[in-house]
């Protein structure tokens, strides 16, 4: 099952962190709430559906023993910091929601098909498991998926306006291939060893032999996959602020077919091939990138002012025992 609340986590993780309110002395909490959100009491059943969609997230990839992990100097488990990461991302989803109305946004019937869906193949999922007896039930389910459906939609609205202009210039991408050659050695213990003055003439001639070589070869590819030391750069698709700034305006001026000069960056020695001075797709996909960034730049801004605008509480009693260990969740 993919993550339940797949609503522009990085967001979340990007905005969130501000402080919450524990609860103040003498506040009253109605049976079950464990957080308040402005005007708005959140079920603590809401929280197990969030929670327990993480716990099966984590652990389908990394088993059941990571929560107690120690992962900061402070002490604290994995499971500390990822259920913060959890809170911060209901406080998100409630205080998005809450401009629905204002906003004027609503979720159509057929989006309301979708969260029908969604939470019935849920119910499957948790079917004989331990969250159905701490009380969640359909209509719980149903209101976090609402939820999280009905925040992507304040989402797009909210940046409906952004300048979606993006020009091939600023984000064209160039297929290249490449080899490269380490121009240091690296000693016993993995540390960088400089060479030698004479060692390092000795490199650049064997260096300006293969550029040689690659020049002459019909098939750029195979020769740089069987003489690089930097694998990672063999095959790649780059546009501007991709490269070291070292070398990035002699590479992206190359011509399809073109073979760059020797270039030096702080670690290597490269040679480049133009497979293609402009991938459509790729630039394509980079367009859909930066405007993605930007609707995320342009929203930051709004969920800044709605969160500031808004009171956090936490019933600390309630949320400290809600926790990972629900079991038997079909996998």
């Amino acid at each position: 099952m993919k993550r339940l609340f797949a609503i522009i986590l990085i967001l979340v993780l990007t905005l969130s962190g501000c402080a919450v309110k524990k609860e103040e002395e003498g506040t009253k909490w109605a049976e079950g709430v464990y957080l308040r959100i402005g005007d708005t009491q959140v079920d603590y059943r809401e929280g197990l559906v969030y929670l327990d969609a993480t716990r099966r997230d984590y652990e389908q990839y990394y088993g059941s023993d990571i929560w107690s992990y120690v992962v900061n100097a402070e002490g604290g488990t994995l499971g500390d910091v990822v259920k913060q990461q959890v809170l911060d991302e209901m406080i998100y989803v409630k205080i998005v929601c809450a401009q629905a109305e204002k906003l004027n946004v609503s979720l159509t019937v057929d989006e309301l098909s979708i969260v029908d869906a969604q939470t019935e193949e849920y119910m499957t999922k948790i079917k004989g498991a331990d969250i159905l007896s701490q009380g969640v039930n359909k209509d719980i389910v149903r209101k976090v998926y609402q939820d999280n459906a009905l925040a992507r939609k304040v989402f797009e609205y909210a940046t409906l306006n952004i300048d979606t202009n993006i020009s091939n210039e600023e984000a064209g991408q160039h297929h290249l291939y490449s080899f490269a050659v380490r121009n240091h050695k690296i000693g016993s213990a993995g540390e960088r060893v400089e060479y030698t003055e004479l060692e390092q003439a000795d490199l650049k001639e064997r260096v300006r032999g293969m550029h040689e070589e690659a020049s002459k070869t019909d098939d750029f590819l195979k020769y740089a996959a069987g003489v690089t030391e930097n694998s990672a750069m063999l095959d790649i698709y780059v546009g501007k602020g991709s490269l070291d700034k070292s070398i990035e305006d002699k590479v992206l001026v190359l011509q399809d077919g073109e073979i760059s000069e020797v270039l030096e960056t702080k670690d290597y020695y490269y040679v480049f091939y133009c497979e293609s001075s402009f991938d459509i797709d790729k630039t394509l996909e980079k367009k859909e990138e930066i405007i993605a960034t930007r609707q995320e730049e342009a929203f930051e801004t709004f969920y800044a002012k709605w969160r500031t605008e808004t009171d956090i509480e936490l019933n600390v009693d309630v949320w400290n025992t809600m926790n990972y260990t629900s079991t038997n969740v079909e996998k």
